[in-house]
Order: structure tokens, then C-alpha cells, then sequence
């Protein structure tokens, strides 16, 4: 189901720029630790990076958007129509990670990657082969080949970037159904109940939890 390049190694983080990260970080005129959370960032930037110096100039953000087929449940508090609205914001700048990705002076890409959309929306990249998944409660969401279209949509946007040079990619997601959508790869990866790993998503209540996990756990009965 999934293509071959999902299973590769990613390389490894650099210890030995981890511990010249470290040693810079005492020698540097502040007291140890003042910095708080932002010294281990460092630290592990320059791990993953390889770099003693390391560095976010260069920061990306590419939001993926798709529509999920299980909304038809009732699992959300807003309608499948809501994705197509966002991708509108995105790429207009209205919406709270365009302005934050404006302010950083980080460029933002938004990827259609299977939302409703009928038309193209300007300022968006479309990568997809259907308009929404199919409701895993009763189908089958996606087919291994549009499974396997959608992981390399993922390799291509970053192929995008690569021209770039990025130091860092800031990766999102967003699409009604979304949280349900991962909360049964969840549960059926790490066998929990899910029950136990439903959240509120975009604003639930308890009842709306209950069936959110009613229906998953259907779901997953029904795909073994």
C-alpha cells in the first residue's frame, strides 16, 4: 500500500555536532540553562542539521488540506464545506498561520491534496486524485494506489523546497474529519481503544466525543 521510499532510513542526528553544541552552549556568556527549552532546541537543531551553528533563516511552511469522508458521521461540530473555506483563507493570508508565517518571513505553500474543491482555488497547489476520501465507515477511505499518490504529493511539495535550501520545513494539516481520521490510525497502530484517544477536535462536547469513538470503533471492527 505504501510506497517503497516510506520504509528508507532517515539519516541519523550528528552527535558529534550534538556535543559541540553543547560545549558552545557553556561557553557562552549567560548562565547554564538560562535560556531555558530554547538551549536543548539548539542543541538538538544542530544534532539534526549537522552543523555547530544552526539555523531557522530559512523556514518553509507547507500546509497540506483534504476532506475526509467520515464527517458524513457526524464527528465533527462544522461541515465538510469548511475545508474548501480554509483553503480560500490560507491562501488569502487570513488565516492564523498565513499571519504567523507572514510575521517570520516564512514563505507558505498550501497543497489541495484531496479537499472538495472543484475548481482551483488561486494560490493553492493542487496534487490530488479524488475530492475527499470515501467514508472509512462503510468503504474503503482510499485505495492503496491513491494512498501511496497521496505520500509522494508529500514528497513532492518538499521536493519544492529543496530548491530553496530550507534549514527547517514547518509541516500542517487541515480538513474536516480530520482528528478522527487520525485518531483510528492511532488506535489501530498502537491498539488502543479509542475510547481512550478521541478528542474534541474542532469544539465536540462529551456526547459528540461518545459518538466520535462510537464510530470508530465500528470502523475499525469492520476493516479488521
Amino acid at each position: 500500500m505504501l510506497p517503497d521510499w516510506i520504509s528508507l532510513d532517515c539519516a541519523a542526528p550528528s552527535e558529534s555536532h550534538r556535543q559541540a553544541a553543547m560545549a558552545r552552549q557553556a561557553q557562552l556568556t549567560k548562565p547554564l540553562g538560562a535560556l531555558g527549552r530554547l538551549e536543548e532546541v539548539a542543541v538538538e537543531l544542530a544534532a539534526l542539521q549537522a552543523t555547530d551553528h544552526p539555523g531557522a533563516d530559512r523556514a518553509p511552511v507547507v500546509l497540506f488540506a483534504g476532506d475526509h469522508g467520515i464527517a458524513a458521521q457526524g464527528v465533527s461540530a462544522y461541515p465538510p464545506e469548511v475545508t474548501v473555506q480554509m483553503l480560500r483563507n490560507f491562501a488569502g493570508g487570513g488565516a492564523a498561520i498565513a499571519v504567523l508565517a507572514r510575521h517570520l518571513n516564512c514563505p507558505l505553500e498550501v497543497v489541495d491534496v484531496g479537499t472538495l474543491a472543484s475548481d482551483a482555488v488561486p494560490g493553492v497547489v493542487a496534487d490530488k486524485t479524488r475530492r475527499g476520501t470515501r467514508d472509512f465507515s462503510v468503504a474503503q477511505a482510499l485505495t492503496p494506489e491513491e494512498v501511496a499518490f497521496a505520500c509522494d504529493a508529500g514528497r513532492r511539495a518538499l521536493a519544492r523546497q529543496a530548491d530553496h535550501q530550507p534549514q527547517l520545513v514547518i509541516f500542517g494539516e487541515m480538513g474536516i474529519g480530520n482528528t478522527t481520521s487520525a485518531a483510528a490510525i492511532a488506535a489501530a497502530l498502537l491498539s488502543c481503544a479509542p475510547v481512550d484517544i478521541v478528542g474534541s477536535g474542532t469544539g465536540l462536547d462529551a456526547d459528540g466525543r461518545a459518538t466520535k469513538a462510537a464510530v470508530l470503533v465500528a470502523a475499525l471492527a469492520r476493516h479488521g
